[in-house]
């Protein structure tokens, strides 16, 4: 517990208030004993500071607050055995308590506790008197209250969950079955389901029970403790018995109306169960003859062979079901379809090939009609493989069927073609490329047309000229390189400039020889690229400019290099002929220099 101010800052302002009033005697003047050696009056302040009983005083005051440390921290340490209320991690404390399961008890001991704790808090003296010192502690009690209540509503919270989520379940639970027990009783179904709801009432009966008490003392305990708790689940526990007891009033009503009826729904299922089974040997014989499984049928109509007789067969079980289960709740033999049994493994296992069947011809049709510019190579092939793996995981007794071949054929033929399909559609294919395409496989690719689709693609023959289409194809990639770097040259030697400097009084006129040796050095380097490009075997496009960049640079090169000399030869002559003795010997050929 932390006092402010504190003790240091409560001497140091008294020590500072008795220096004030020491030095506020030094303006006081003694008016009847003036000074004899100079006339002044004396001055008050030396006699009172020196003087003993003054000095004691203020020793005794220097100390004065200090000295009640004793007492202060006496009382401060009243507070201490407070401290774990915010010093404690809530949420650990809360989840180790939990961690033992707790029971209502043990939530109404937390409880307890911690109001006893306010009240302790309460009761503890809100002023102390220290000598001179006031120590107010209502802000203190009052934090500590509020954290006394933090924790009590934090178990609180956590009972109330508890609580409410058991409510919940049983509220749901009893309106189910209410609901199901309140369905008029019609036909063999109706029994079925009014049956099995009995028969969960009764194995929950105990479960529930259990339950209702520890809920509504929850809710009392939280009433009883003035925890807060939304008015709506307060009114719902109170129901909560009376619910439950009128559900169970009506199941016993249901019990007795199913024991008046049963001999009429007893007769119905004998009749109806001589009809099923003769519905059952058409259906066996139209599934042989004309269902999904019949010999030589495309897989396109098995495909929708296999829907009609699913939805067929789908009626058959639920009958199936319906009367079986009534049979057992008669006490009547149960009647055994074996065909029935294996129709619905065969329709299962159709299922599933068929189903990835139509998902194939759906996926596969669709990518026709992507626009050839919106092509998405790499997720065209992740969904074949995705296709690939689930053929793999299919049952082995379905991979000799035709539907099985015909679906793995189309996945296979259109993963060959996607590596190729994703070569073509590389940026650096130019329509030379395309043409020479459409040279050898005798069709027309329109790829300027904004509706050109895959589908336009894939009509050609492209899997037959597989090896001469990625030969173009590398080509192109090969080109676009080369023009690349043709380009990068041109765009090099656009900006490229002769640096002159000043010659005596001529003005500038002779090249600087660092700058021009650095041009020099860069003609060499396009050079040697040109002489790569010149190599290449893919620079027919482009073997004229390149040529021709060769012949420029190699000329420039030259002109240069005889330009130097000349320079070098007309700045040594300079010298010879403008001034000094041969100028006057040799006047004709001084002014030709000229």
């Amino acid at each position: 517990t932390i006092m402010r101010p504190s003790l240091d800052d409560i001497q140091g302002s008294l020590n500072k208030a008795v220096q004030m009033l020491l030095q506020a005697c030094q303006g006081l003047k003694d008016w009847g004993k003036p000074d004899p050696e100079d006339g002044r009056n004396k001055i008050f302040w030396k006699a009172i500071s020196e003087h003993k009983d003054i000095q004691k005083v203020v020793i005794i005051l220097n100390t004065i607050v200090n000295s009640t440390i004793v007492e202060i921290n006496a009382a401060l340490q009243s507070f201490s055995g407070y401290n774990y209320l915010w010093k404690d991690d809530k949420e650990e404390a809360l989840n180790a308590f939990l961690e033992i399961d707790p029971t209502l008890s043990e939530f109404e001991a937390k409880l307890t506790f911690y109001e006893k704790e306010t009240l302790k808090i309460s009761e503890l003296s809100a002023d102390k008197q220290v000598g001179a010192i006031l120590l107010k502690s209502e802000p203190l009690r009052m934090a500590l209250k509020d954290e006394c209540d933090n924790w009590k509503n934090l178990y609180a919270t956590c009972l109330n969950e508890k609580a409410k989520k058991d409510m919940k379940e049983l509220v749901e639970f009893i309106n189910d079955m209410s609901k199901k027990l309140n369905r008029k009783v019609a036909d063999l179904d109706d029994v079925r389901s009014a049956m099995a709801a009995l028969s969960k009432m009764r194995e929950a009966e105990i479960k529930v029970d259990m339950t209702i008490g520890p809920v509504e003392e929850a809710y009392a305990m939280l009433s009883r403790h003035e925890c807060q708790v939304v008015r709506e689940e307060a009114e719902e526990v109170d129901t909560l018995q009376y619910q439950w007891s009128k559900v169970l009033s009506q199941s016993h009503k249901v019990q007795n109306h199913l024991l008046t009826i049963q001999p009429t729904f007893r007769k119905d299922l004998v009749t109806n169960i001589e009809v099923y089974r003769e519905t059952v040997d058409n259906f066996i014989d139209d599934y042989g003859t004309k269902g999904p499984m019949e010999l030589g049928i495309p897989p396109a109509e098995a495909s929708e062979r296999l829907s009609i007789f699913q939805v067929k067969f789908d009626d058959m079980w639920h009958k199936y079901e319906t009367y079986s289960g009534g049979e057992e709740l008669f006490g009547l033999p149960v009647t055994d379809y074996p065909e029935i049994h294996k129709v619905k493994r065969e329709l299962t296992l159709l299922q599933k090939l068929y189903g990835l069947y139509n998902d194939v011809i759906r996926t596969v049709n669709g990518y026709f009609d992507i626009l050839w510019v919106e092509v998405d190579i790499e997720q065209i092939m992740g969904e074949l493989s995705d296709f690939q793996n689930k053929c793999r995981k299919l049952p082995k007794g379905l991979k000799d069927w035709e539907a099985f071949l015909d679906l793995k054929k189309k996945i296979d033929d259109f993963s060959e073609s996607c590596p190729l399909l994703e070569m073509m559609s590389n940026k650096s294919m130019e329509k030379r490329h395309w043409t020479r395409i459409e040279d050898l496989t005798t069709y027309t690719f329109d790829i300027e047309n904004e509706g050109f689709q895959l589908r336009n693609i894939m009509e050609a023959p492209l899997l037959k000229y597989k090896d001469d289409i990625e030969d173009i194809c590398v080509a192109a990639v090969k080109e676009r390189d080369i023009e690349g770097k043709l380009k990068q040259v041109a765009a090099d030697w656009n900006n490229q400039e002769f640096s002159f400097s000043e010659f005596k009084t001529r003005g500038e006129m002779l090249l600087k020889g660092a700058e021009t040796a650095e041009i020099v050095s860069f003609m060499e380097d396009s050079l040697m690229i040109l002489a790569s490009l010149l190599s290449n075997r893919y620079n027919a496009p482009f073997k004229k400019s390149i040529q021709k960049w060769v012949a420029n640079l190699t000329g420039s090169t030259e002109i240069i290099e005889q330009w130097l000399i000349v320079q070098n030869l007309w700045v040594y002559l300079e010298a010879v002929f403008v001034g000094g003795d041969i100028a006057k010997q040799l006047p004709q050929e001084a002014k030709r220099f000229q």
